[in-house]
């Protein structure tokens, strides 16, 4: 239990420091400039090793919404059952908040969000990685309905939500002065937005 704590502690390190040396020269070069031979190099590391800890290139860039996005969907798994939809995504979405609370959380997001926009490419795969999040909680709202919900309905609702979330986060980066206002923000978008059929 011990080694395999050390080596999850030791992966996270790794990791971290290859992602620092990606961005540094995607921030230099360009993303799409930038190969993966150029991070192992840079990083003092073999390609083997790079695959290893790191996934590929777009990994290092799009991992965290990955992870955000189990996140939700645990989040939303938890919720009770008779909870409206729309309340329920709203707790799901704290994940998101609570990624807004430190500067340097601020700060990392805003270069992460530069990098999608400079790619095509990379901001067809975050995008693509978004809807998979979408289909997923649409998966997890239906799992647990009691009545007869369509998916289409369902997938509308989520995808209005992921809507104002995503408003609330271009107009409050970079300068949201941590995770109370946005919060506010979002529950101010959200209420105004809220479908009456999901008001308990």
């Amino acid at each position: 239990m011990v080694q395999s704590r050390v080596r999850d502690v030791a992966r996270r390190a790794v990791h971290a420091e290859i992602t620092a040396v990606a961005e540094s020269l995607f921030r230099e070069q360009g993303y799409d400039a930038t190969t993966v031979d150029h991070i192992a190099e840079r990083a003092g590391i073999s390609q083997r090793t790079f695959f290893r800890y790191a996934g590929t290139k777009e990994d290092l860039v799009l991992g965290e919404f990955d992870r955000q996005g189990e996140r939700m969907v645990d989040v939303l798994r938890s919720r009770p059952a008779e909870e409206s939809p729309w309340t329920s995504l709203r707790h799901a979405f704290e994940v998101v908040v609570a990624s807004r609370g430190d500067q340097s959380d601020r700060d990392r997001a805003k270069l992460v969000y530069s990098i999608i926009e400079s790619s095509p490419a990379l901001r067809a795969a975050y995008l693509d990685r978004m809807d998979l999040i979408q289909r997923r909680l649409v998966d997890a709202l239906l799992d647990r309905a009691t009545g007869t919900e369509s998916r289409v309905v369902t997938r509308a609702l989520v995808g209005a939500a992921f809507a104002a979330l995503n408003a609330v986060m271009e107009t409050c980066d970079p300068d949201c002065n941590g995770s109370d206002t946005f919060a506010t923000d979002l529950d101010h978008v959200l209420a105004r937005l809220e479908p009456a059929s999901t008001r308990n």
